[in-house]
Parts: structure tokens; C-alpha cells; sequence
């Protein structure tokens, strides 16, 4: 099967409370989460064809080992991931923003720390996927 959304994020309650929001929104079935960016990076390189790649991805800034922006340099500079949209999300992400928009970046959004806003990430998210405006606030 084929994710819409592949969703790298290193901490277990950050990943829970996503999955959470995205089983609120009936979506879970879209979504496959990675814990590090090697790991996304092997499932990619496994992946038969281009055509099972998804439609966003999406990366925690803050991880041990490879860094989302690292991640995302990795890709940036693989010829055929490069077209995959990239969301970042971090806490303090005013100060990454400007950086990650020039290393690649789609989208970038402020990591929630309340369950709503979590929530409204995962909204914005699954409306991107399904090509629906959204308002860009980070």
C-alpha cells in the first residue's frame, strides 16, 4: 500500500498523539510514521517505483542522528525524491523557518504542545495531501 503521508518524528508521545489526531480525522490508514530519518530513507530506497512515493512528507526538526534539516538536505539533493513536498515542524520554528524554506522546505509549522493544535497540524496536513488552500501560519 501506498502512504500519503510519511511522518518522521523520534519522540514515542509526539508520534502517539499524531496518530491520535489522525485516527479523529479518519486517516491513519494514509499515514505510516518513521521514528529517524535513516529510516525514511531506507523505506524510500525500497520502494519499488516513484509512483508509491507520497504526497508529503513530513519531518520533526529536533531528532538525534540526522536532524530534519539534514533529512532534508538528503533529499533536496537525491534527484528523484527531490519533488517530494517536504513539511518541517519544530518548536521555534520562527527562528529555523527562513533556513529550512531555503534548503527546500514546502511548508513550516510551529509544533504544537496542546492536543488541539496537534490536532490542527494534522488537519492542515491531510488538507494539503487532498490539495485543499491552506493558510500557511507557523
Amino acid at each position: 500500500m501506498s502512504h500519503r503521508i510519511l511522518l518522521v518524528e523520534d519522540d514515542a508521545d509526539d508520534r502517539y498523539i499524531m496518530h491520535l489526531a489522525f485516527t479523529e480525522l479518519n486517516y491513519t490508514e494514509q499515514v505510516k510514521v518513521f521514528n529517524s530519518g535513516e529510516e525514511i530513507f531506507k523505506y524510500l530506497q525500497a520502494l519499488p517505483h516513484s509512483s508509491l512515493y507520497p504526497s508529503l512528507l513530513v519531518l520533526d526538526y529536533n531528532m538525534p542522528g540526522m536532524n530534519g534539516g539534514e533529512v532534508l538536505m538528503r533529499l533536496k539533493m537525491d534527484e528523484a525524491l527531490s519533488t517530494i513536498p517536504v513539511v518541517m515542524y519544530s518548536t521555534g520554528m520562527r527562528q529555523l523557518e527562513a533556513k529550512l524554506r531555503g534548503l527546500g522546505a514546502t511548508y513550516c509549522f510551529e509544533k504544537g504542545h496542546q492536543i488541539g493544535e496537534v490536532y490542527a497540524l494534522a488537519e492542515k496536513l491531510k488538507s494539503i495531501v487532498e490539495g485543499e488552500e491552506v493558510a500557511e501560519k507557523s
